[in-house]
């Protein structure tokens, strides 16, 4: 008993306080360089899958300036994601499938903000069960900065769009966010964990230590984390499908049932994580 008294102390401990080291600034510059280029070439690669209204791109390399973010920080994972957001999207414009301004106005903001606020948020508690929290509170803040960014571009430099009733344009605006929020947390809550815990024995010799690993703590407080953003996303399904227009939030390229499909990822990682947490702790 005395263990496991012990054992959950500096689990709590550990998973309420910053563990955070402060790198130098040309580690600092290395890291955001490393992070901004692997990003644009997963941003690259999976650009030409559909989106509502064909704005945006599905980008489940979102997960790699989430593992920047959590840990490095904020700074070195959202700047890292702001401009490998602008890179990608720079060499997509050659394409046709994007524009830089479009990308200034709308990815860049949204991808600062979005991952700058995991990277705060999980650098002031670890648990894995904060983490997942964070992550929901993270992506929508950021995609509904970049939904707004891609509302504002359309309202002011396409002119057939400025009339639109605003119900159409509140419905573009949630259709983004929620698209690019269940379609990023569903590759970011399952994945960026377990990233993490295989990078840490490489980031503890490249002299990272305290900053390499978020605190896997008791199954039940991942759970409940894991099943508060599964109903979180349950309930914005029965409001898009219950309310006069909501279907028309994502425009017939994907159906609100999609979040179902986030809940049930949610859902499932939490209890994984849990099961998992219960066999090590047999050993």
């Amino acid at each position: 008993m005395g263990y496991k008294y012990d054992l959950y102390e500096r689990i709590r401990l550990a998973g309420s306080n910053s563990s955070q080291m402060e790198l130098p600034a040309a580690k600092k510059l290395s890291l955001i360089s490393v992070n901004a280029a692997l990003y644009a070439v997963a941003i690259a690669v999976t650009s030409p899958i559909p989106t509502p209204w064909g704005v945006g791109h599905f980008r489940p390399g979102v997960v790699i300036p989430a593992f920047f973010s959590v840990v490095f920080g904020p700074f070195i994972g959202g700047v890292g994601a702001a401009i490998g957001c602008f890179i990608g999207d720079l060499a997509l414009s050659f394409f046709g499938l994007t524009t830089p301004l479009l990308s200034l106005i709308a990815g860049v903001p949204g991808n600062l903000i979005g991952f700058y606020v995991l990277g705060y948020l999980t650098s002031k508690r670890r648990s894995l069960s904060a983490f997942i929290i964070s992550s929901f509170i993270a992506l929508f803040m950021g995609n509904l900065v970049a939904a707004l960014g891609v509302l504002a571009y359309f309202w002011f430099i396409v002119p057939s769009w400025a009339p639109l009733p605003l119900n159409v344009k509140f419905a573009i605006t949630a259709g983004f966010t929620l698209f690019w929020l269940v379609t990023m947390i569903i590759f970011i809550i399952p994945l960026v964990p377990v990233i993490i815990r295989y990078a840490k024995p490489s980031l503890e010799r490249m002299g990272f230590e305290g900053n390499c690993d978020l605190v896997w703590e008791k199954p039940i407080d991942i759970i409940k984390s894991s099943f508060a953003v599964a109903l979180i996303l349950i309930a914005i399904y029965c409001l898009t499908s219950l309310i006069p227009g909501g279907r028309m939030i994502f425009a017939g390229v994907l159906p609100p049932e999609t979040l179902l499909l986030g809940s049930a990822a949610t859902i499932a990682s939490g209890l994984v994580f849990a099961y998992l947490i219960g066999k090590a702790r047999k050993y």
